[in-house]
């Protein structure tokens, strides 16, 4: 209660979360980063592609007329398809081509006017985060890493809830940011604050990630709560889609989206502070050391443990 530091558990408990921290560090940093820049996918698919037409006034093109009309908006290219729509607001595709290469865009058929890529390049970039994120690029052998990842990640904050600890007299301080003295004091406070405040989420996007890779073991144990697949509330169910819809932060607006971007990082900046007091505390004197010894080894970082004495007085 007063001085958990001195319990032996808590220091063995302070090294997993130390080493599997460093272990998984880049690829916490990769999936937050990735995960921040994807919340806006379906807000930028509205943005740079336009579903209508600016207006439906005048003469719509259509038939030999709208050909013409692309063919000499886009004289360098060989129109190989024009796409006409039922409705009347909607713009025309057309597929073109031009040194073997294929291109489609789309037409206004009212002001003869191009309207831009039917898959703009910024859309095919965030695909390739969105792949980053889920598969890590690699299919199905990056969807169970990743599913991996979610489970060191849920050591990860296990392990650092029981850290947060600091005694009976000193749990308060990391409720909040007090006015920084030093800088790897601030730092510690931040790190600290962050993932007390980040814990309830960052454990439901660690579980969600799992659940993603590995969805039968959920699947079962909703099965085994009420195996009739007919009823319209099965306990579980509504969880499992609440902690997803958390995972994504598809709930309310545009202000939604914009939060859960910047909170999406919050897991690289817990990594970089927790690296930086290692580094401050362990590191730069265990290399400066070895610079300074004619006959040191790198075997001698083997005993580079940050512990729970050093967090005390970076704190």
């Amino acid at each position: 209660m007063h001085r958990p530091q001195r319990l032996l558990l808590r220091r063995v408990l302070f090294q997993i979360h130390l080493w599997t921290a460093i272990s998984i560090g880049l690829y916490i940093t990769v999936i937050s980063v990735s995960g921040s820049a994807i919340v806006f996918r379906r807000e930028l698919n509205v943005w740079l592609v336009p579903r209508t037409v600016e207006s439906t006034l005048g003469v719509r093109l259509e038939g030999d007329a709208l050909r013409a009309a692309v063919q000499s908006v886009y004289p360098q290219y060989v129109v190989n398809d024009v796409r006409e729509q039922r409705r009347a607001d909607r713009p025309v595709l057309v597929i073109l081509e031009r040194g073997g290469a294929s291109s489609e865009r789309l037409f206004d058929p009212y002001r003869a006017a191009d309207l831009g890529l039917s898959y703009p390049h910024a859309l095919r970039f965030v695909e390739w985060l969105v792949d980053l994120h889920d598969n890590l690029l690699a299919g199905r052998t990056g969807r169970i890493v990743n599913g991996v990842g979610g489970v060191l990640t849920m050591v990860l904050l296990l392990t650092g809830a029981v850290v947060w600890w600091q005694g009976k007299a000193r749990w308060r301080h990391s409720l909040r940011l007090q006015r920084p003295v030093r800088s790897r004091r601030f730092v510690w406070q931040l790190h600290s604050f962050i993932g007390f405040w980040a814990f309830a989420l960052l454990l439901c996007w660690a579980l969600t990630a799992v659940y993603f890779a590995f969805p039968e073991p959920f699947e079962a144990a909703i099965d085994r709560l009420d195996p009739d697949l007919n009823d319209a509330e099965r306990p579980g169910e509504a969880l499992l889609l609440t902690l997803i819809q958390l995972h994504f932060g598809r709930f309310g607006g545009l202000e939604i989206r914009v939060l859960w971007a910047a909170l999406g990082l919050l897991p690289a900046v817990l990594f970089v502070t927790g690296f930086y007091m290692w580094w401050r505390r362990v590191l730069r004197p265990r290399l400066a050391g070895l610079r300074g010894a004619d006959g040191g080894s790198a075997a001698a970082l083997g005993g580079a443990a940050f512990r729970e004495s050093d967090a005390d007085q970076a704190a």
